[in-house]
């Protein structure tokens, strides 16, 4: 899984189902997905977002 920000609609086609992915959208997807929405352009990987504690602290 890896983490991605869409710049431009996105419709990740497999057989039997499609993902629509709208611009602007910041989300944990597989890494198949992730690898062709970055080769086509539409989508930059990001780092793993850091967790945070209960108290809203960083872990």
């Amino acid at each position: 899984m890896s983490w991605v920000e869409f710049k431009r609609d996105f419709n990740w086609v497999q057989p039997g189902f499609t993902i629509a992915y709208k611009a602007g959208m910041t989300l944990n997807v597989t890494r198949a997905c992730a690898d062709e929405a970055q080769a086509k352009g539409v989508a930059v990987k990001l780092p793993k977002p850091k967790r945070e504690k209960a108290d809203g602290q960083e872990a």
